[in-house]
């Protein structure tokens, strides 16, 4: 446990795992482009670094500007996430 809790809080932030399933789908993007697909807000930079120091991406500097990608984790948690997603579509009637 971390000092907030159980670490899958990070979940119920708002945008993460709107954040989570966009880079599934998408691949590596930067901060510009996930922002636009996901929401702008001023907490937005706050979020990735919460899911960076979570474990679930990475930050790299390209040029000037920062590209977001899953780690090992951040995918299998993403992947769980359209798991879950596919199995309640399915009950949806």
């Amino acid at each position: 446990m971390t000092d907030r809790g159980h670490p899958i809080q990070v979940l119920c932030d708002a945008h993460i795992i709107p954040m989570l399933m966009f880079l599934r789908e998408n691949g590596p993007g930067t901060k510009t482009e996930i922002y636009a697909a996901v929401g702008r807000n001023s907490n937005m930079p706050a979020k990735i670094l919460r899911m960076r120091d979570a474990g679930l991406v990475t930050i790299d500097r390209v040029s000037i500007s920062e590209v977001v990608g899953l780690t090992d984790l951040g995918r299998s948690v993403a992947d769980g996430l359209a798991e879950i997603d596919a199995e309640m579509a399915a009950q949806t009637p």
